[in-house]
């Protein structure tokens, strides 16, 4: 029987628009793209191939997703599936594909939570997900993957979101939940985590495009010169919260000073190798050739040294790059394909969707 596997990451689904009225947290405006691609496969594959979604992580931005007029830092399960449901509901379109795609028979997703979508985690925000996408019966045809962050094909081939190359979005898979006074569970969020929450939406407010640009060190240092006020308060914020949140948490103030290059090292200064760190994972991995990532928003095919690739799917977001090499591309829309030769050897490839030509589209705002 013919397989074929499709990866997408970092769509980043919010809580939709309403016509005429800005949301500056909803970075996802490709339904109809997205439902194209999943019934193109799913009528390529017809009735004999098995078809395998695997949605690698930041599906949905439920870090961007108020509860009660705030982003809430303690997340239990009900807070979780409170901003899962506004998602859903706010992309209809992405669920009746996700359901269609489901309904036909050897079809399976396979849902690997990522750094912006840790709720995921939580049982009762899986069995809200498969009401959605998959209920009843088909229940069984998504699987989750959340003991560890990568899920293994037997082919020689591991697919990760990525968070876990990059310091300050890191978890510990081993204890994702810690217990509040009360005895709840609550996600044992990173820094990375609580920074987007504290300091980058409340920026979003102020600029909804801060995080579509690349790199962000790139664009807030523009703004030093172009937009001061706004950049350097970003900065600010930025400084004071790391201090609040990573330093001042440590009490004796000897293991504070000590600590500041480290984590300067680790964790600030890290950022923006992440290309790299994905590479020196790939060549210690013994058995594997291909190491399929997302998270960083950059689609990548890279041939290594070793014969073995480096696969970034990229994101669905609009972005913008600042990067000389890359200067002002907008590369959306990418996602890795996985197909299987007659004798059975896996084929990866990034590919690109364009769909059908679409003569026009709605602009839900413009100011």
């Amino acid at each position: 029987m013919k397989l074929l596997r499709i990866v997408v990451s970092d769509l980043h689904l919010g809580t939709g628009v309403e016509q005429g009225k800005l949301n500056p947290h909803e970075d996802f405006y490709e339904d109809d793209r997205f439902a194209e691609l999943i019934s193109h496969y799913d009528t390529l594959a017809g009735e004999e191939a098995e078809v395998e979604l695997i949605l690698n992580g930041d599906i949905f931005d439920l870090l961007k997703v108020r509860v009660d007029g705030a982003w809430p830092i303690e997340i239990t399960e009900e807070v979780a599936v409170e901003k899962l449901r506004a998602c859903l509901e706010g992309h209809p379109r992405v669920v009746r594909a996700l359901r269609r795609f489901t309904a036909r028979e050897r079809r399976k997703i396979v849902y690997l939570p990522g750094n912006h979508d840790l709720d995921m985690c939580f049982l009762e925000a899986q069995e809200l997900f498969c009401r959605y996408v998959a209920p009843g019966d088909l229940r069984e045809r998504v699987r989750f993957v959340t003991q560890t962050d990568t899920y293994y094909l037997p082919e020689g081939i591991q697919i990760r979101h990525g968070h876990q190359l990059e310091r300050i979005h890191r978890v510990d898979y081993a204890r994702l939940f810690r217990k509040r006074r009360d005895g709840k569970p609550v996600l044992d969020l990173p820094y990375g985590s609580l920074w987007i929450l504290e300091v980058m939406n409340p920026a979003k407010e102020l600029r909804n495009n801060v995080d579509r640009i690349v790199p962000l060190k790139l664009f807030i240092l523009g703004s030093l010169f172009l937009d001061p006020s706004f950049g350097f308060r970003f900065l600010a914020r930025s400084f004071l919260h790391l201090m609040r949140r990573r330093i001042f948490t440590l009490r004796a103030w000897r293991k504070r000073f000590e600590s500041i290059p480290r984590i300067l090292r680790e964790e600030v200064f890290a950022m923006g190798g992440y290309d790299e760190a994905a590479e020196r994972q790939l060549k210690k991995l013994r058995g594997v050739h291909t190491l399929i990532v997302g998270h960083s928003h950059a689609p990548r095919f890279r041939v290594l040294p070793t014969r073995q690739i480096m696969l970034n799917t990229g994101t669905w977001m609009k972005t913008i790059n600042l990067n000389l090499e890359h200067m002002g591309q907008d590369s959306g829309l990418t996602y890795a394909l996985i197909d299987y030769t007659a004798e059975g050897r896996a084929e990866p490839k990034l590919m690109r969707w364009y769909g059908t030509r679409h003569l026009c589209e709605t602009v839900p705002y413009a100011d």
